[in-house]
């Protein structure tokens, strides 16, 4: 059978899983405990502490201070195993084990690497049981983790047709992680909380799950909320048991953070195991949500990847509002790069299952993108607003690079039933255009406007004419500052929502615990 985890190819064998190198054999019997009859156990040695050197290892007996080795070098590694490398599977006696670090090439088991203390708190191997034993933490007192070793029991079974995934956390430095699929506010969560040296307490930490094809899966720090690292995209087959070690230090040039992906039941490769370096920093884009429709209601959003079908849980809700109101704005929200088929809810719903307008698909994003998605129009065009453009969602481009000495300014056209405006500082004569005939759902001159700042009014006149339609005084565009001005609302007059100004400081921080950006609405 063959398997393939993002892009590594290996050949599996459910019944020999390792230890089967006859021009490698570990020690084992006599060696290890004596009797080569006695029943046995499979064991494996990850080096997963970054700033260790290479080492090997000597098994004794629990107690028995009798240490047989070094096991590395007697399987034909005498370099050792270096950060990074887990060995493939070596038979053993089964029984409880005391182990030393030796330095690679060492020729006995006489003497510990730097003087390190025997390792003794292990668990009974238990005949026919698989255990990887991971050397972890650091050297060098960087973090609150020092250097040690964890024992992990292994899987060797699963269920015909599914998949098993764990999350071992060996990454020095960082706190406990949520590990699940999607990132950001899609992030999915199967793993709440799992601390240094540990992985989940149930099931030796193993998941069965369906198999995967093409997801990505998130490492996030609970105590930030942020996202820390990821795999994309993850491939677990059928039959596949997958181990996804965290390693490394977070803002360590010489062993960043990462993931060290091992397929358990894969044919090894030579004396290592199956595995393969498969952590990225996570590519996010941000995106705020505007509600500019002046006769919807309050609304929720629910993500789906294009052509999935599988809805997100209502996103504004899942972050802690009621969902966005008119003339309201959102603080930006991160999600994993790809394209979106986007539902707008009526914030009264439960979930995701209909839409309260036909569905906005394939919205493309990519790393690093910043934008604002708008909604626009008018949801029952009847009446005086019968002719007026219908709601729709409309992605705008955002900046975040604030100049120092400038201010920057954009303005969108979102007053549905308007016809084209200028938009200027001044009034009457004093009128000076700034965004020239910006029609709806356009903004002015393509994007933002970088300018000196300025305190002054912000006047719409219908485009190319003289008269000014809405004028709002005193307006204070500060250096460093990057604003967004909105036309919304319908006609000069309207009774219900009539034609304003929604001013945006898209640069301010937002009030603590609110989702909503920094916006007023004017005159």
């Amino acid at each position: 059978m063959k398997i393939s985890t993002l892009g590594l190819v290996v050949s599996v064998s459910f019944f020999a899983l390792a230890g089967c190198d006859d021009a490698a054999d570990p020690p084992s019997g006599d060696d290890v405990g004596g009797g080569g009859d006695r029943p046995t156990a499979l064991l494996r040695v990850a080096h997963l502490a970054p700033d260790a050197p290479a080492v090997d290892v000597c098994l004794a007996p629990a107690g028995s201070g009798e240490f047989a080795g070094p096991v590395l070098a007697k399987a034909g590694a005498s370099a050792g195993l270096s950060y990074g490398d887990v060995t493939k599977y070596l038979e053993v006696v089964a029984q409880k084990y005391d182990v030393r670090i030796v330095a690679p090439g060492a020729e006995s088991c006489a003497n510990a690497v730097g003087g390190l203390p025997d390792i003794t708190d292990l668990p009974v191997l238990t005949a026919g049981a698989s255990a990887t034993v991971a050397a972890i933490g650091r050297l060098d007192g960087a973090t609150s983790q020092p250097f040690r070793l964890a024992a992990f029991i292994d899987d060797t079974e699963v269920t015909f047709g599914k998949s098993k995934l764990r999350v071992i956390h060996a990454a020095p430095g960082t706190a406990g992680v949520a590990v699940g699929f999607g990132g950001g506010v899609v992030f999915t969560p199967f793993i709440d909380n799992v601390q240094f040296g540990s992985t989940t307490q149930a099931n030796n930490g193993y998941f069965e799950i369906a198999p995967v094809a093409g997801a990505e899966i998130t490492a996030r720090d609970i105590v930030s909320g942020a996202d820390a690292i990821s795999i994309k995209p993850v491939a677990v087959p059928a039959g596949a048991i997958v181990t996804a070690f965290a390693i490394g230090t977070a803002g360590n040039a010489q062993s960043p953070l990462d993931v060290l992906l091992c397929v358990d039941n894969a044919e090894p490769s030579g004396l290592l195991a199956s595995c393969k370096r498969a952590g990225s920093a996570p590519e996010r884009a941000r995106l705020r949500v505007a509600h500019l429709s002046p006769d919807a209601p309050i609304v929720d959003v629910c993500l789906a990847e294009t052509g999935t079908g599988a809805w997100s849980k209502p996103i504004l809700r899942s972050l802690g509002a009621n969902g966005v109101a008119y003339a309201q704005v959102t603080t930006a929200i991160e999600v994993p790069i790809s394209a979106y088929d986007i539902r707008v809810i009526t914030a009264t719903a439960t979930g995701c299952e209909a839409g309260a307008v036909p569905d906005t698909t394939n919205v493309v994003t990519t790393a690093g993108l910043e934008a604002t998605i708008a909604a626009i129009g008018v949801l029952d065009p009847q009446g005086p607003a019968a002719s007026d453009p219908t709601f729709r969602l409309q992605v705008i481009a955002d900046d975040t690079k604030a100049v120092a000495s400038k201010t920057k300014l954009r303005f969108f056209h979102a007053s549905p039933g308007t016809p084209a405006v200028d938009i200027g500082l001044g009034t009457a004569h004093e009128f000076q255009r700034v965004f020239a005939n910006v029609s709806f759902g356009e903004t002015g001159d393509g994007g933002f406007l970088t300018t000196d700042p300025f305190t002054n009014a912000i006047t719409a006149r219908l485009a190319g004419a003289n008269e000014d339609a809405l004028s709002v005084p005193n307006v204070t565009a500060a250096a460093g500052k990057i604003y967004s001005a909105y036309a919304i609302g319908g006609k000069t007059g309207a009774s219900t929502n009539p034609l304003r100004v929604l001013l945006c400081e898209d640069s301010a921080a937002p009030a603590p615990g609110s989702l909503l950006a920094s916006c007023v609405v004017a005159p």
